[in-house]
């Protein structure tokens, strides 16, 4: 992590991360604009003698030119907004992993349907949610009791868990490796909300393997 920004582990986030860039650049080449205007007014309608300058009550061209380009600006925003969302949002036909994700007071538990496999649970301390990396991968949330939310920030998504409302995303792992000690519950949930953090761990899909392997020899 470099400073406030997570390192990135999934095509989502970078489709985010995109979207925000986009944001920021418009923004301040707007407030780039405005000020270079308001300078330039300044400077060249500064008063120079008592006599009053030319009234006008209108331009036309410079009101259209004023409603109709932060009125293109904004729906060209709007459609690169709703067009990151649905990407964001979209969902595999056949995930290559399925991991599901149970928010209790105050524990994460990540089951691995496949295999049978339980991380967490029993007041286990912080959890450790393993991932494949490059591949793709399919949460199933729901809640034991209050509402949480899961958040994992190099995900740059979070998704609250609503007692009887399960919901699910898919996120596609990039090659990224390593492991990040940052997954949080972003929603207060009661009196120990602060012991809802967890590990998330990428590895290689052999290495993954492996540990689900180790994980099945314990049980």
């Amino acid at each position: 992590m470099i400073g406030a920004v997570p390192d990135l582990i999934t095509e989502q986030a970078d489709t985010a991360a995109e979207v925000w860039k986009i944001f920021l650049i418009i923004a301040v080449a707007v407030f780039a604009l405005i000020l270079l205007l308001v300078l330039y007014i300044v400077i060249r309608f500064r008063r120079r003698s008592d006599a009053m300058p030319q009234q006008t009550h209108y331009r036309i061209p410079i009101e259209i030119a004023y409603t109709l380009v932060p009125f293109l600006l904004v729906i060209g925003l709007f459609v690169i907004t709703v067009n990151s969302i649905n990407s964001i949002e979209a969902k595999a036909a056949d995930p290559d992993l399925e991991v599901h994700i149970l928010g209790s007071q105050w524990q994460w538990q990540f089951t691995y349907p496949e295999s049978g496999v339980v991380v967490g649970g029993d007041d286990t301390p912080r959890p450790v949610l393993v991932l494949p990396a490059g591949q793709s991968v399919r949460f199933e949330l729901t809640s034991a009791d209050v509402i949480h939310s899961f958040w994992v920030p190099g995900f740059l998504f979070k998704r609250d868990v609503i007692p009887g409302s399960p919901t699910s995303f898919d996120v596609d792992m990039k090659q990224t490796k390593g492991t990040w000690e940052s997954g949080v519950c972003a929603e207060f949930c009661g009196l120990y909300h602060d012991r809802m953090d967890f590990a998330v761990s990428v590895v290689s899909p052999e290495d993954f393997e492996e540990w689900l392997a180790e994980q099945e020899g314990r049980s």
